[in-house]
């Protein structure tokens, strides 16, 4: 279910954080429609009360909705940029925010594979927040509804959607509108969950508040799109007095705690800060942090650490440990793929990911990283055949060579920097299936 007539839209560029200070008293006539509303999709038809709809649009005493919506001014000035650990081809690193129990992971394959919009994420007790900042550029020219990639919180897909409206329900004067959709896509009518979102709009100016509104929601089959129609209206967001626009761009977030989800399971998460009687019993020293790990988890990944934590090794009697040559934050990232929350490889942790495996010869990671570039592509065909010769990774090698359709893919490899990182033998095997193709021309 949308909140439209159906338009996909175009995924947003992310870029910095912005905002303003607080609109109050809409326009006249315009109350019912600062509520936040579920669009049906079917037909483009609006479930109000305006339309004729059967009670799922939004009601101040609905079960799972909340009757008083929070405008609020909150200062903001934009936050740093994140620090670059390491880069191949055109990717960065960037650690993920960790939380305090059990998280459904952040960096799925549908969690935030668009490059223009971002997304944090947290679990605190029985709860988990998440957030999604969509920058819209050309706000100006808007006519359609554009929208975030899809991100997983609380292992549910949750995608932030903005567009115009000007409508009977908002007095027909233009607003800008704002949405959240909960896995619009699913059939299934045995999910829900408990919500409160905030959106807001970001101000440019570190001395100008953002624009915030919020509700609750229980998110379901029938309740899965939510939002403000009359978000704010559209001449306002256009001012650039009101400081949320710049150079024709502007930026919104959605903040959303889940709670009381019902229907999908959250993978475990794992917290490697504190120790835990029953279930850590070594400290891992790295830059002077510590983390806590099981001796004997470890060990049945790893012949190294089987080695340091059982053999004849000084390290045998220890209960700390330093651990040299690695990075904090890529340690922590190779625990959660080694234990049970079983964190998938991607694009920026990889390569990484392929470095500690053969360090502590954890032939699961290795394993799980390549089975990812054999089916990813978002890395270049030389960039692996180099990492395949370096862990000997010969499904991957016989999947790039299988690859090559032509000569001319076997030709357009050798301008790459890194064609001279590749072996000979490697050389050599993409030579002799060159010289088939001549044969069979």
């Amino acid at each position: 279910m949308s909140d439209d007539n159906g338009g996909n839209g175009s995924h947003a560029s992310a870029g910095s954080i912005w905002n303003q200070d607080e609109r109050r008293g809409a326009r006249e006539g315009a109350q019912e429609a600062d509520r936040p509303r579920r669009l049906n999709e079917a037909g483009g038809q609006r479930e109000s009360a305006e339309n004729g709809g059967e009670g799922n649009a939004w009601a101040p005493n609905q079960a799972g909705s909340s009757g008083n919506l929070a405008r609020r001014n909150e200062p903001g000035p934009a936050p740093g940029q994140g620090t670059q650990k390491r880069l191949f081809a055109n990717s960065t690193y960037s650690p993920q925010v960790v939380g305090t129990n059990e998280s459904a992971p952040d960096n799925q394959p549908s969690a935030c594979d668009d490059p223009n919009s971002h997304q944090s994420h947290l679990r605190r007790g029985n709860k988990t927040e998440g957030s999604i900042k969509l920058q819209i550029p050309k706000v100006g020219e808007l006519n359609k509804k554009t929208t975030s990639s899809f991100h997983l919180i609380a292992n549910l897909p949750w995608r932030l959607a903005a567009k115009t409206e000007c409508s009977k329900r908002t007095s027909q004067v233009k607003f800008f509108s704002v949405y959240i959709d909960c896995n619009p896509e699913s059939e299934s009518t045995l999910w829900s969950c408990e919500a409160i979102v905030e959106f807001r709009l970001l101000s440019q100016r570190a001395d100008q508040p953002h624009f915030s509104r919020e509700f609750t929601n229980r998110f379901n089959f029938n309740s899965n799109n939510w939002g403000f129609p009359s978000f704010m209206e559209w001449t306002d967001l256009l001012n650039p007095d009101r400081g949320y626009i710049r150079s024709d761009k502007i930026m919104i977030e959605a903040n959303i705690t889940v709670q009381r989800v019902v229907g999908f399971r959250c993978s475990p998460h794992f917290e490697f800060y504190a120790q835990e009687p029953d279930t850590t019993d070594i400290t891992l020293l790295i830059d002077g942090k510590k983390l806590h790990v099981s001796k004997t988890y470890l060990a049945l990944y790893s012949p190294v650490f089987h080695a340091m934590f059982y053999s004849n090794f000084c390290e045998k009697e220890k209960k700390e440990i330093l651990l040299d040559d690695v990075i904090y934050e890529e340690f922590v990232e190779f625990l959660n793929v080694i234990y049970p929350s079983h964190r998938p490889v991607t694009a920026e942790n990889v390569e990484y990911l392929l470095e500690l495996g053969d360090k502590f010869e954890v032939q699961f990671v290795l394993d799980e990283c390549e089975k990812f570039l054999q089916n990813t592509k978002e890395i270049n065909t030389v960039t692996k055949l180099v990492w395949a010769d370096q862990y000997l990774l010969s499904k991957l090698q016989d999947k790039c060579i299988q690859s090559l359709t032509s000569w001319q893919d076997i030709r357009r490899l050798r301008p790459n920097e890194e064609w001279k990182n590749i072996s000979d033998s490697t050389k050599a095997a993409l030579l002799e299936k060159a010289l088939k193709f001549d044969k069979n021309d």
